[in-house]
Protein backbone atom coordinates (compact mmCIF):
# COMPACT_ATOMS: atom_id res chain seq x y z
CA UNK A 1 0.00 0.00 0.00
CA UNK A 2 2.90 2.28 0.88
CA UNK A 3 3.97 2.34 -2.93
CA UNK A 4 1.67 4.50 -4.08
CA UNK A 5 1.42 8.00 -2.85
CA UNK A 6 -1.62 9.56 -1.82
CA UNK A 7 -2.14 12.41 -4.22
CA UNK A 8 -1.48 9.96 -7.29
CA UNK A 9 -4.72 7.51 -5.53
CA UNK A 10 -6.92 10.77 -5.19
CA UNK A 11 -5.71 11.89 -9.27
CA UNK A 12 -6.80 7.92 -10.19
CA UNK A 13 -9.57 7.99 -8.58
CA UNK A 14 -11.05 10.49 -10.44
CA UNK A 15 -11.30 13.23 -7.14
CA UNK A 16 -8.83 15.49 -8.48
CA UNK A 17 -7.09 16.95 -11.72
CA UNK A 18 -3.04 16.73 -11.82
CA UNK A 19 -3.54 20.48 -12.00
CA UNK A 20 -5.25 20.63 -8.65
CA UNK A 21 -3.18 18.25 -6.93
CA UNK A 22 -0.13 20.64 -8.03
CA UNK A 23 -2.21 23.13 -6.40
CA UNK A 24 -2.80 21.60 -3.31
CA UNK A 25 1.13 20.57 -2.99
CA UNK A 26 2.04 24.20 -3.46
CA UNK A 27 -0.43 25.14 -0.60
CA UNK A 28 0.87 22.80 1.39
CA UNK A 29 4.18 23.43 1.58
CA UNK A 30 3.12 27.61 2.01
CA UNK A 31 1.01 27.05 4.63
CA UNK A 32 2.79 23.88 6.16
CA UNK A 33 -0.50 21.68 5.94
CA UNK A 34 -0.73 17.67 5.09
CA UNK A 35 -1.52 17.39 1.27
CA UNK A 36 -5.63 16.34 2.33
CA UNK A 37 -5.84 19.04 4.73
CA UNK A 38 -5.03 21.46 1.61
CA UNK A 39 -7.47 19.57 -0.59
CA UNK A 40 -10.18 20.46 2.07
CA UNK A 41 -8.84 24.26 2.67
CA UNK A 42 -8.74 24.37 -1.31
CA UNK A 43 -12.61 23.20 -1.02
CA UNK A 44 -11.27 20.95 -3.85
CA UNK A 45 -12.73 17.71 -2.38
CA UNK A 46 -14.79 16.43 0.77
CA UNK A 47 -13.31 14.60 4.02
CA UNK A 48 -16.11 11.61 2.90
CA UNK A 49 -14.81 11.23 -0.22
CA UNK A 50 -11.25 10.89 0.24
CA UNK A 51 -12.05 8.23 2.89
CA UNK A 52 -14.11 6.29 0.18
CA UNK A 53 -11.92 6.64 -2.51
CA UNK A 54 -8.65 5.80 -0.79
CA UNK A 55 -11.23 2.83 0.39
CA UNK A 56 -12.34 1.91 -3.25
CA UNK A 57 -8.52 2.65 -4.14
CA UNK A 58 -6.43 0.21 -1.91
CA UNK A 59 -9.20 -2.31 -1.70
CA UNK A 60 -10.07 -2.27 1.75
CA UNK A 61 -12.60 -1.10 4.15
CA UNK A 62 -14.60 1.99 4.68
CA UNK A 63 -15.99 2.84 8.36
CA UNK A 64 -18.61 5.07 9.21
CA UNK A 65 -17.84 5.77 12.33
CA UNK A 66 -21.06 7.29 13.19
CA UNK A 67 -22.47 3.99 12.27
CA UNK A 68 -21.21 1.32 14.40
CA UNK A 69 -21.56 0.72 18.37
CA UNK A 70 -17.82 0.43 19.64
CA UNK A 71 -17.21 -2.21 22.46
CA UNK A 72 -14.77 -0.57 25.21
CA UNK A 73 -12.66 -3.93 25.68
CA UNK A 74 -11.82 -4.18 22.18
CA UNK A 75 -10.95 -0.07 21.93
CA UNK A 76 -8.40 -0.97 25.20
CA UNK A 77 -6.60 -3.02 23.27
CA UNK A 78 -4.59 -0.04 21.83
CA UNK A 79 -3.62 2.68 24.59
CA UNK A 80 -5.16 5.34 24.46
CA UNK A 81 -1.75 7.59 24.30
CA UNK A 82 -1.11 5.33 21.23
CA UNK A 83 -4.60 5.66 19.53
CA UNK A 84 -3.85 9.59 19.85
CA UNK A 85 -0.46 10.03 18.82
CA UNK A 86 -1.27 7.80 15.31
CA UNK A 87 -5.42 8.45 14.80
CA UNK A 88 -5.87 4.68 15.09
CA UNK A 89 -8.78 3.33 17.07
CA UNK A 90 -9.84 -0.92 17.40
CA UNK A 91 -13.63 -1.28 15.73
CA UNK A 92 -13.95 -4.68 15.66
CA UNK A 93 -12.53 -8.19 16.14
CA UNK A 94 -13.00 -11.31 14.02
CA UNK A 95 -11.14 -14.95 14.60
CA UNK A 96 -7.55 -13.98 14.81
CA UNK A 97 -8.03 -10.68 13.42
CA UNK A 98 -8.54 -6.82 14.84
CA UNK A 99 -10.41 -4.50 12.60
CA UNK A 100 -8.71 -0.92 13.22
CA UNK A 101 -10.00 2.70 11.90
CA UNK A 102 -7.02 4.80 10.87
CA UNK A 103 -7.80 8.17 8.19
CA UNK A 104 -4.53 7.63 6.67
CA UNK A 105 -4.14 3.84 5.79
CA UNK A 106 -0.74 4.22 4.15
CA UNK A 107 0.57 5.35 7.55
CA UNK A 108 3.29 2.15 8.08
CA UNK A 109 4.35 4.10 11.59
CA UNK A 110 1.04 3.93 13.18
CA UNK A 111 -0.03 0.34 11.56
CA UNK A 112 3.25 -0.76 13.34
CA UNK A 113 2.63 0.79 16.59
CA UNK A 114 -1.10 -0.62 16.86
CA UNK A 115 0.30 -4.02 15.95
CA UNK A 116 2.57 -4.30 18.60
CA UNK A 117 -0.25 -4.36 21.12
CA UNK A 118 -2.73 -6.68 19.46
CA UNK A 119 -3.29 -10.11 19.52
CA UNK A 120 -4.08 -10.65 16.09
CA UNK A 121 -3.75 -9.47 12.60
CA UNK A 122 -4.38 -5.88 12.02
CA UNK A 123 -7.17 -5.44 9.59
CA UNK A 124 -7.15 -1.67 8.77
CA UNK A 125 -10.20 -0.16 7.85
CA UNK A 126 -10.62 3.64 6.25
CA UNK A 127 -12.69 6.13 8.84
CA UNK A 128 -13.31 10.33 7.99
CA UNK A 129 -10.39 11.64 10.42
CA UNK A 130 -12.79 14.20 12.04
CA UNK A 131 -15.25 11.63 12.96
CA UNK A 132 -11.82 9.46 14.05
CA UNK A 133 -10.61 11.71 16.27
CA UNK A 134 -14.05 12.55 17.93
CA UNK A 135 -14.48 8.85 18.58
CA UNK A 136 -11.13 8.68 20.25
CA UNK A 137 -11.79 11.37 22.62
CA UNK A 138 -15.35 9.95 23.48
CA UNK A 139 -14.04 6.52 23.83
CA UNK A 140 -10.84 7.10 25.68
CA UNK A 141 -12.67 10.04 27.71
CA UNK A 142 -15.58 8.02 29.10
CA UNK A 143 -13.55 4.83 29.68
CA UNK A 144 -12.59 5.74 33.49
CA UNK A 145 -16.80 7.05 34.15
CA UNK A 146 -18.26 5.15 32.09
CA UNK A 147 -17.34 1.66 31.01
CA UNK A 148 -18.98 0.13 27.90
CA UNK A 149 -19.56 4.22 26.51
CA UNK A 150 -20.45 4.70 22.47
CA UNK A 151 -18.92 7.39 20.16
CA UNK A 152 -19.48 10.48 19.30
CA UNK A 153 -22.00 12.04 18.78
CA UNK A 154 -23.31 15.49 20.38
CA UNK A 155 -23.02 17.96 22.74
CA UNK A 156 -23.52 17.61 26.52
CA UNK A 157 -27.18 15.97 26.82
CA UNK A 158 -27.09 14.45 23.52
CA UNK A 159 -23.66 13.35 23.42
CA UNK A 160 -25.00 11.51 26.85
CA UNK A 161 -27.69 9.64 25.67
CA UNK A 162 -25.54 8.22 22.53
CA UNK A 163 -23.03 6.99 25.39
CA UNK A 164 -25.65 5.52 26.89
CA UNK A 165 -27.67 3.94 24.02
CA UNK A 166 -24.17 2.36 22.91
CA UNK A 167 -23.72 1.22 26.15
CA UNK A 168 -27.03 -0.61 26.44
CA UNK A 169 -26.59 -2.56 22.80
CA UNK A 170 -22.99 -3.13 24.13
CA UNK A 171 -24.49 -5.00 27.29
CA UNK A 172 -27.10 -6.38 25.97
CA UNK A 173 -25.03 -8.33 23.13
CA UNK A 174 -22.75 -9.27 26.14
CA UNK A 175 -25.76 -11.19 27.49
CA UNK A 176 -26.91 -12.66 24.46
CA UNK A 177 -30.18 -11.33 25.05
CA UNK A 178 -32.83 -11.30 22.22
CA UNK A 179 -34.74 -8.03 22.98
CA UNK A 180 -34.08 -4.69 25.06
CA UNK A 181 -37.32 -2.45 26.50
CA UNK A 182 -36.79 1.05 27.61
CA UNK A 183 -39.36 2.23 29.30
CA UNK A 184 -40.33 5.33 30.98
CA UNK A 185 -41.06 4.93 35.41
CA UNK A 186 -42.36 7.17 37.22
CA UNK A 187 -39.15 8.11 38.71
CA UNK A 188 -36.87 6.91 36.32
CA UNK A 189 -36.15 5.36 32.88
CA UNK A 190 -35.85 1.28 33.43
CA UNK A 191 -34.09 -0.65 30.85
CA UNK A 192 -34.16 -4.70 30.68
CA UNK A 193 -33.23 -7.16 28.44
CA UNK A 194 -34.69 -10.61 27.80
CA UNK A 195 -31.72 -13.46 28.46
CA UNK A 196 -33.18 -16.80 28.03
CA UNK A 197 -36.74 -16.03 27.80
CA UNK A 198 -36.66 -13.84 30.57
CA UNK A 199 -36.93 -10.26 31.20
CA UNK A 200 -34.38 -8.58 33.98
CA UNK A 201 -33.52 -5.05 35.05
CA UNK A 202 -29.86 -3.80 33.91
CA UNK A 203 -29.85 -0.16 34.11
CA UNK A 204 -32.00 2.98 35.12
CA UNK A 205 -31.65 6.48 34.02
CA UNK A 206 -32.71 10.09 35.57
CA UNK A 207 -36.13 11.07 33.73
CA UNK A 208 -34.68 13.85 32.27
CA UNK A 209 -32.76 11.97 29.54
CA UNK A 210 -36.10 10.01 28.82
CA UNK A 211 -36.58 12.22 25.65
CA UNK A 212 -33.03 12.05 24.45
CA UNK A 213 -32.51 8.39 24.71
CA UNK A 214 -35.67 8.16 22.54
CA UNK A 215 -34.62 10.90 20.02
CA UNK A 216 -30.64 9.02 20.19
CA UNK A 217 -33.05 5.42 18.92
CA UNK A 218 -35.30 7.41 16.00
CA UNK A 219 -32.34 8.61 14.77
CA UNK A 220 -30.82 5.39 14.28
CA UNK A 221 -33.98 4.26 12.96
CA UNK A 222 -34.67 6.51 10.85
CA UNK A 223 -37.74 7.61 12.06
CA UNK A 224 -39.98 10.53 12.82
CA UNK A 225 -38.47 12.57 16.51
CA UNK A 226 -41.08 15.45 16.33
CA UNK A 227 -43.76 11.90 16.30
CA UNK A 228 -44.93 11.36 20.27
CA UNK A 229 -48.56 10.38 19.56
CA UNK A 230 -48.36 7.10 17.08
CA UNK A 231 -46.42 3.85 17.35
CA UNK A 232 -43.95 3.79 15.58
CA UNK A 233 -41.52 0.89 13.48
CA UNK A 234 -37.91 0.87 12.53
CA UNK A 235 -35.06 -0.48 11.48
CA UNK A 236 -31.06 -0.44 12.75
CA UNK A 237 -28.34 -2.89 10.78
CA UNK A 238 -25.29 -2.05 12.33
CA UNK A 239 -21.89 -3.79 13.70
CA UNK A 240 -21.78 -4.23 17.78
CA UNK A 241 -18.63 -5.47 19.31
CA UNK A 242 -17.91 -7.27 15.84
CA UNK A 243 -20.72 -8.82 14.64
CA UNK A 244 -23.27 -7.84 12.35
CA UNK A 245 -26.79 -6.85 13.63
CA UNK A 246 -30.43 -6.22 12.15
CA UNK A 247 -32.60 -4.37 15.33
CA UNK A 248 -36.17 -4.29 15.04
CA UNK A 249 -37.51 -1.02 16.86
CA UNK A 250 -40.84 -0.75 18.22
CA UNK A 251 -41.74 2.31 19.61
CA UNK A 252 -45.06 2.76 21.16
CA UNK A 253 -46.72 5.99 23.44
CA UNK A 254 -47.38 5.66 27.33
CA UNK A 255 -49.01 7.62 29.25
CA UNK A 256 -45.59 8.17 30.77
CA UNK A 257 -43.93 9.14 27.48
CA UNK A 258 -42.56 6.27 24.83
CA UNK A 259 -41.38 2.83 25.38
CA UNK A 260 -39.14 1.41 23.09
CA UNK A 261 -38.54 -2.25 22.24
CA UNK A 262 -35.66 -3.38 20.07
CA UNK A 263 -35.69 -6.93 18.97
CA UNK A 264 -31.66 -8.22 18.22
CA UNK A 265 -30.70 -10.46 15.19
CA UNK A 266 -27.56 -11.33 15.21
CA UNK A 267 -27.17 -12.27 11.08
CA UNK A 268 -24.04 -14.58 12.28
CA UNK A 269 -26.69 -17.22 13.41
CA UNK A 270 -28.79 -17.10 9.99
CA UNK A 271 -26.97 -21.06 8.87
CA UNK A 272 -29.43 -22.14 11.28
CA UNK A 273 -29.13 -25.99 11.35
CA UNK A 274 -31.78 -29.02 12.42
CA UNK A 275 -29.91 -30.51 14.47
CA UNK A 276 -28.60 -27.60 16.96
CA UNK A 277 -32.19 -27.10 17.65
CA UNK A 278 -33.17 -29.54 20.33
CA UNK A 279 -34.89 -32.00 18.44
CA UNK A 280 -34.72 -35.46 19.38
CA UNK A 281 -33.14 -38.14 16.77
CA UNK A 282 -36.85 -39.25 16.09
CA UNK A 283 -38.25 -36.10 16.14
CA UNK A 284 -35.94 -35.10 13.44
CA UNK A 285 -35.78 -37.59 11.74
CA UNK A 286 -39.93 -37.33 11.53
CA UNK A 287 -39.64 -33.68 10.56
CA UNK A 288 -37.23 -34.71 8.04
CA UNK A 289 -39.10 -37.11 6.16
CA UNK A 290 -41.70 -34.15 6.10
CA UNK A 291 -39.80 -31.79 4.60
CA UNK A 292 -39.00 -34.05 2.06
CA UNK A 293 -42.82 -34.56 1.28
CA UNK A 294 -43.70 -32.66 -2.05
CA UNK A 295 -46.70 -31.18 -1.11
CA UNK A 296 -48.55 -30.64 1.92
CA UNK A 297 -48.55 -28.21 4.84
CA UNK A 298 -46.63 -28.68 7.64
CA UNK A 299 -46.78 -26.02 10.72
CA UNK A 300 -45.23 -25.32 13.81
CA UNK A 301 -47.07 -23.79 16.81
CA UNK A 302 -46.39 -22.14 20.11
CA UNK A 303 -47.16 -18.90 21.77
CA UNK A 304 -44.88 -15.73 21.04
CA UNK A 305 -41.05 -16.35 21.82
CA UNK A 306 -41.22 -20.22 21.38
CA UNK A 307 -38.32 -19.98 18.18
CA UNK A 308 -40.96 -21.13 15.74
CA UNK A 309 -39.43 -18.44 12.93
CA UNK A 310 -36.11 -20.10 14.39
CA UNK A 311 -37.83 -23.95 13.17
CA UNK A 312 -38.74 -22.79 10.08
CA UNK A 313 -35.49 -21.13 9.50
CA UNK A 314 -33.93 -24.20 9.95
CA UNK A 315 -35.95 -26.08 7.86
CA UNK A 316 -35.20 -24.07 4.80
CA UNK A 317 -31.72 -24.33 5.30
CA UNK A 318 -32.31 -28.13 5.18
CA UNK A 319 -33.82 -28.09 2.09
CA UNK A 320 -32.36 -25.25 0.05
CA UNK A 321 -30.85 -26.55 -2.77
CA UNK A 322 -30.59 -24.80 -6.20
CA UNK A 323 -32.76 -27.16 -7.86
CA UNK A 324 -35.74 -25.72 -5.91
CA UNK A 325 -37.70 -22.34 -6.00
CA UNK A 326 -37.91 -21.28 -2.40
CA UNK A 327 -40.19 -18.20 -1.74
CA UNK A 328 -41.22 -16.77 1.36
CA UNK A 329 -43.69 -14.16 2.67
CA UNK A 330 -43.18 -12.51 6.48
CA UNK A 331 -43.64 -9.73 8.33
CA UNK A 332 -40.97 -9.01 9.57
CA UNK A 333 -38.29 -10.62 7.51
CA UNK A 334 -36.28 -11.69 10.13
CA UNK A 335 -33.35 -12.85 8.44
CA UNK A 336 -31.92 -13.48 5.00
CA UNK A 337 -30.85 -16.42 3.40
CA UNK A 338 -29.22 -16.91 0.71
CA UNK A 339 -30.51 -18.80 -2.44
CA UNK A 340 -34.07 -18.05 -0.94
CA UNK A 341 -36.68 -15.38 -2.37
CA UNK A 342 -38.33 -13.34 0.57
CA UNK A 343 -40.98 -11.08 0.64
CA UNK A 344 -41.74 -8.32 3.34
CA UNK A 345 -45.39 -7.70 4.33
CA UNK A 346 -45.73 -3.91 3.57
CA UNK A 347 -49.25 -3.14 4.66
CA UNK A 348 -49.17 0.47 3.16
CA UNK A 349 -48.31 -0.59 -0.12
CA UNK A 350 -51.30 -3.05 0.18
CA UNK A 351 -48.91 -6.19 -0.07
CA UNK A 352 -50.48 -8.20 2.67
CA UNK A 353 -49.93 -11.93 3.29
CA UNK A 354 -52.80 -12.48 0.85
CA UNK A 355 -51.92 -10.70 -2.14
CA UNK A 356 -48.43 -11.59 -1.73
CA UNK A 357 -49.55 -15.44 -1.68
CA UNK A 358 -51.72 -15.04 -5.04
CA UNK A 359 -48.35 -13.61 -6.79
CA UNK A 360 -46.07 -16.11 -5.32
CA UNK A 361 -48.32 -18.78 -6.57
CA UNK A 362 -47.86 -17.26 -10.14
CA UNK A 363 -43.76 -17.39 -9.49
CA UNK A 364 -43.36 -21.23 -10.08
CA UNK A 365 -42.44 -22.10 -6.36
CA UNK A 366 -41.60 -25.54 -5.19
CA UNK A 367 -41.85 -24.54 -1.67
CA UNK A 368 -43.41 -21.43 0.20
CA UNK A 369 -42.91 -20.69 3.49
CA UNK A 370 -45.69 -18.16 5.36
CA UNK A 371 -44.67 -16.61 8.29
CA UNK A 372 -48.07 -16.51 9.89
CA UNK A 373 -51.32 -17.77 9.31
CA UNK A 374 -53.76 -15.14 10.85
CA UNK A 375 -57.15 -15.37 8.38
CA UNK A 376 -59.54 -17.13 6.64
CA UNK A 377 -58.02 -16.15 3.37
CA UNK A 378 -54.09 -16.88 4.19
CA UNK A 379 -55.17 -20.83 4.93
CA UNK A 380 -57.53 -21.33 2.27
CA UNK A 381 -54.29 -20.27 -0.08
CA UNK A 382 -51.95 -21.91 1.96
CA UNK A 383 -54.39 -25.70 1.54
CA UNK A 384 -55.06 -24.39 -2.24
CA UNK A 385 -51.12 -24.42 -2.71
CA UNK A 386 -50.54 -27.44 -0.87
CA UNK A 387 -53.66 -29.30 -2.77
CA UNK A 388 -51.48 -28.32 -5.93
CA UNK A 389 -48.40 -29.75 -5.47
CA UNK A 390 -46.55 -27.11 -3.29
CA UNK A 391 -44.92 -28.13 0.22
CA UNK A 392 -45.92 -25.11 2.45
CA UNK A 393 -44.45 -24.10 5.65
CA UNK A 394 -45.72 -21.87 8.60
CA UNK A 395 -46.92 -21.25 12.09
CA UNK A 396 -50.07 -21.36 13.75
CA UNK A 397 -50.83 -19.04 16.95
CA UNK A 398 -51.75 -22.13 19.51
CA UNK A 399 -50.67 -23.83 22.80
CA UNK A 400 -50.11 -27.43 21.13
CA UNK A 401 -50.01 -29.51 18.21
CA UNK A 402 -53.59 -31.09 18.34
CA UNK A 403 -55.48 -27.70 18.71
CA UNK A 404 -54.19 -26.36 15.70
CA UNK A 405 -56.80 -28.51 13.52
CA UNK A 406 -59.35 -26.99 15.67
CA UNK A 407 -58.01 -23.24 15.54
CA UNK A 408 -58.02 -23.83 11.41
CA UNK A 409 -61.84 -25.76 11.75
CA UNK A 410 -62.81 -22.34 14.08
CA UNK A 411 -61.14 -19.83 11.19
CA UNK A 412 -63.64 -21.21 8.38
CA UNK A 413 -61.44 -24.01 7.07
CA UNK A 414 -63.70 -27.26 5.88
CA UNK A 415 -62.51 -30.32 8.14
CA UNK A 416 -61.90 -31.95 5.08
CA UNK A 417 -59.39 -29.55 3.39
CA UNK A 418 -57.47 -29.98 6.67
CA UNK A 419 -57.74 -33.85 6.44
CA UNK A 420 -56.11 -33.55 2.76
CA UNK A 421 -53.63 -30.95 2.96
CA UNK A 422 -52.13 -30.39 6.58
CA UNK A 423 -49.00 -33.17 7.14
CA UNK A 424 -47.39 -32.38 10.40
CA UNK A 425 -47.88 -29.78 13.44
CA UNK A 426 -45.37 -29.10 15.70
CA UNK A 427 -45.81 -27.34 19.15
CA UNK A 428 -42.46 -26.12 20.48
CA UNK A 429 -41.44 -24.25 23.97
CA UNK A 430 -37.98 -23.05 24.80
CA UNK A 431 -36.72 -23.58 28.23
CA UNK A 432 -33.56 -22.74 29.48
CA UNK A 433 -30.33 -24.64 29.68
CA UNK A 434 -28.70 -25.68 32.92
CA UNK A 435 -25.38 -24.58 33.25
CA UNK A 436 -22.81 -27.08 32.66
CA UNK A 437 -20.27 -25.65 35.26
CA UNK A 438 -22.84 -25.58 38.07
CA UNK A 439 -25.65 -27.61 37.87
CA UNK A 440 -25.89 -29.91 40.82
CA UNK A 441 -28.26 -33.31 41.87
CA UNK A 442 -31.61 -33.13 42.99
CA UNK A 443 -33.32 -35.37 45.41
CA UNK A 444 -36.24 -37.26 44.27
CA UNK A 445 -38.90 -36.97 46.28
CA UNK A 446 -42.18 -39.51 45.66
CA UNK A 447 -44.56 -36.68 43.78
CA UNK A 448 -40.67 -36.35 41.43
CA UNK A 449 -41.31 -40.17 41.11
CA UNK A 450 -44.72 -39.92 39.79
CA UNK A 451 -43.49 -37.36 37.07
CA UNK A 452 -41.50 -40.93 35.32
CA UNK A 453 -43.82 -43.74 35.38
CA UNK A 454 -42.09 -47.12 35.06
CA UNK A 455 -39.16 -45.64 35.86
CA UNK A 456 -36.99 -47.85 38.66
CA UNK A 457 -36.23 -44.80 41.33
CA UNK A 458 -32.56 -45.68 41.15
CA UNK A 459 -32.44 -44.81 37.62
CA UNK A 460 -34.18 -41.52 37.94
CA UNK A 461 -31.17 -39.15 38.27
CA UNK A 462 -31.91 -35.22 37.18
CA UNK A 463 -30.50 -31.76 38.41
CA UNK A 464 -31.05 -28.46 39.41
CA UNK A 465 -30.04 -24.70 39.26
CA UNK A 466 -27.35 -23.63 41.61
CA UNK A 467 -25.83 -20.88 40.39
CA UNK A 468 -22.10 -19.29 39.55
CA UNK A 469 -20.37 -16.15 37.82
CA UNK A 470 -20.23 -18.08 34.67
CA UNK A 471 -24.26 -17.82 34.94
CA UNK A 472 -24.54 -14.59 36.57
CA UNK A 473 -25.48 -16.82 39.32
CA UNK A 474 -29.19 -17.64 37.41
CA UNK A 475 -27.97 -21.64 36.93
CA UNK A 476 -29.10 -21.25 33.35
CA UNK A 477 -27.02 -20.21 30.01
CA UNK A 478 -28.71 -20.61 26.73
CA UNK A 479 -31.96 -22.44 25.89
CA UNK A 480 -33.20 -25.54 23.97
CA UNK A 481 -35.98 -26.70 22.57
CA UNK A 482 -38.57 -29.07 23.33
CA UNK A 483 -40.89 -30.63 20.41
CA UNK A 484 -44.14 -32.27 20.17
CA UNK A 485 -45.02 -34.02 16.80
CA UNK A 486 -48.02 -34.48 15.64
CA UNK A 487 -48.40 -36.40 12.54
CA UNK A 488 -51.65 -36.93 10.49
CA UNK A 489 -52.51 -40.84 10.34
CA UNK A 490 -55.47 -42.10 8.56
CA UNK A 491 -57.13 -42.24 11.57
CA UNK A 492 -56.69 -39.35 12.85
CA UNK A 493 -57.59 -37.50 9.67
CA UNK A 494 -60.81 -39.55 10.07
CA UNK A 495 -61.26 -37.98 13.45
CA UNK A 496 -60.67 -34.71 11.71
CA UNK A 497 -63.28 -35.02 9.48
CA UNK A 498 -65.49 -36.12 12.19
CA UNK A 499 -64.82 -32.68 13.48
CA UNK A 500 -63.42 -34.90 16.72
CA UNK A 501 -62.14 -32.40 19.70
CA UNK A 502 -58.84 -31.80 20.40
CA UNK A 503 -58.67 -33.92 23.30
CA UNK A 504 -60.26 -37.10 21.26
CA UNK A 505 -57.36 -36.39 18.64
CA UNK A 506 -54.52 -36.29 21.57
CA UNK A 507 -55.85 -39.38 22.57
CA UNK A 508 -55.63 -41.49 19.56
CA UNK A 509 -52.33 -39.78 18.80
CA UNK A 510 -51.14 -40.87 22.19
CA UNK A 511 -52.02 -44.64 21.36
CA UNK A 512 -49.96 -44.02 18.28
CA UNK A 513 -46.78 -43.21 20.24
CA UNK A 514 -47.42 -39.26 20.26
CA UNK A 515 -44.98 -37.46 23.28
CA UNK A 516 -46.75 -34.31 24.29
CA UNK A 517 -45.10 -30.94 25.56
CA UNK A 518 -44.22 -32.23 28.86
CA UNK A 519 -42.96 -35.90 27.71
CA UNK A 520 -40.78 -34.11 25.47
CA UNK A 521 -39.69 -32.06 28.25
CA UNK A 522 -39.08 -34.88 30.51
CA UNK A 523 -36.81 -36.31 28.37
CA UNK A 524 -34.65 -33.26 28.34
CA UNK A 525 -34.59 -33.43 32.42
CA UNK A 526 -33.14 -37.04 32.34
CA UNK A 527 -30.70 -35.92 30.24
CA UNK A 528 -29.69 -33.16 32.24
CA UNK A 529 -30.14 -30.56 29.98
CA UNK A 530 -32.65 -28.54 31.96
CA UNK A 531 -34.61 -28.64 35.07
CA UNK A 532 -37.97 -29.91 36.24
CA UNK A 533 -39.07 -26.93 37.19
CA UNK A 534 -38.42 -25.23 34.07
CA UNK A 535 -39.96 -27.86 31.82
CA UNK A 536 -43.04 -27.35 34.53
CA UNK A 537 -42.92 -24.05 34.27
CA UNK A 538 -43.53 -24.26 30.04
CA UNK A 539 -44.93 -27.40 29.28
CA UNK A 540 -48.44 -28.22 29.06
CA UNK A 541 -50.75 -31.20 30.97
CA UNK A 542 -51.32 -34.15 28.74
CA UNK A 543 -54.88 -33.66 27.59
CA UNK A 544 -56.79 -37.16 28.83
Amino acid sequence: MAKKRFGDILVDGGLITDTQLAQALKFGRDNDVKLGQALLDLGFVTEEAVARTLSRQLQIPYVDLNKIVLDPEIVATIPESVARKNKILAIGKRPGEILVALSDPLNIFAIDAASQHLKGTLVPCVAMESLLNAAIDQQYGSMAAMPGAGLAGGEGDESEAVMAINDILIQAVRAEASDIHIEPDVLEVRVRCRVDGLLKNIRSYPMDMHPNLISRIKIMSQLDIGERRKPQDGRIELPISGKEFDIRVSILPLSKGEKVVMRLLDKSKVKINLADLGFEPEQEKIFRDHLAMPHEIILVTGPTGSGKTTTLYGALNKINTPEKNIVTVEDPVEYELTGVNQVQVNLKANLTFVSSLRSILRQDPDIVMIGEIRDVETAEIAIQAALTGHLVLSTLHTNDSCGAVARLIDMGIPPFLIASSLGLVLAQRLPRRLCPACKELQDITPSIAELFPGKPLEDIVIYRPKGCNQCENTGFRGRTAIYEILELSKEIEKLIMEQASSREIARQAAREGFQNLRQAGLVKVLNGVTSLDEILRLSLEHKE
